[in-house]
């Protein structure tokens, strides 16, 4: 099933609706001749690379915006819409070169397309080619190898009042951020502030396993499980209708 949502996807083609085997239905706008932009730009068998982004390697603030684009999500929520006749249309941001503006699916068929984008378990995602491949032979030429370490020292100076030790200098840095950074990074949620007070908050304890969990919970008063509850559709989420 998996193969076949990998194909009708690769080839643009219905799986599920309403006209198995056909070409994806698509809106499309009158097109005039433009004259091309001069970028860097290949496609060939139908994958396209594009080389006109660069980013030094010092702009942080640029890289990090390349990478959020790559990390984006498969579809954007406010350009989805259900039709009047079932169906589900998808406005793209910016139309194509043909004048196509929107793309037609049937609920199963856009459910095809989003499984054929989930990548089967253990498969690489990011692939070198050239020098930069790992068993190129002039790789160590391209790709800096690890720094060297230093020498530690032999005696350990003294410090002045206030001044840090040669131990203190020497100890070693943590080489993965706190997990209340990562969520404030990523999320913007930060979970060391009360959200009543506003005041600063310490880690007590941390629970990984359900008994740890159930055994905090209840040290806390509280139960091992939350009530049951209906969680409200979020705002804009599409809803269909598969009981037919």
């Amino acid at each position: 099933m998996l193969a076949s949502c990998y194909g009708a996807s690769a080839a643009d083609r219905q799986l599920l609706g309403d006209a198995p085997g056909q070409q994806t239905r698509k809106l499309a706008h009158a097109v005039r001749e433009v004259a091309k932009r001069n970028e860097a730009l290949a496609e060939v068998g139908g994958v396209n690379v594009h080389a006109g982004a660069a980013v030094p390697s010092r702009d942080r603030q640029r890289l990090e915006r390349l990478c959020r684009y790559v990390a984006r999500p498969p579809l954007a929520q406010e350009r989805l819409e259900l039709t009047a006749d079932g169906r589900c249309r998808y406005n793209f941001r910016h139309a194509w070169k043909n004048g196509v503006h929107a793309v037609l699916l049937a609920p199963l068929d856009l459910i095809a397309r989003l499984c054929a984008l989930i990548p089967p378990p253990r498969f690489h995602m990011l692939r070198y080619h050239g020098v930069l491949a790992a068993h190129a032979k002039a790789r160590p030429e391209v790709v800096p190898g690890p720094e060297p370490k230093r020498a530690e020292p032999t005696q350990i100076p003294l410090s002045l009042a206030g001044d840090p030790t040669a131990l203190e200098g020497l100890a070693k840095q943590p080489s993965r951020h706190p997990w209340a950074w990562l969520l404030s990074r990523v999320f913007a949620v930060d979970i060391m502030t009360c959200p009543r007070c506003r005041g600063a908050m310490r880690l007590v304890k941390i629970a990984n396993r359900p008994d740890d969990i159930a055994r905090a919970l209840a040290d806390l008063g509280l139960g091992a499980r939350p009530p049951p509850r209906q969680r409200p559709a979020p705002a804009g989420q599409l809803e269909f209708d598969f009981a037919a």
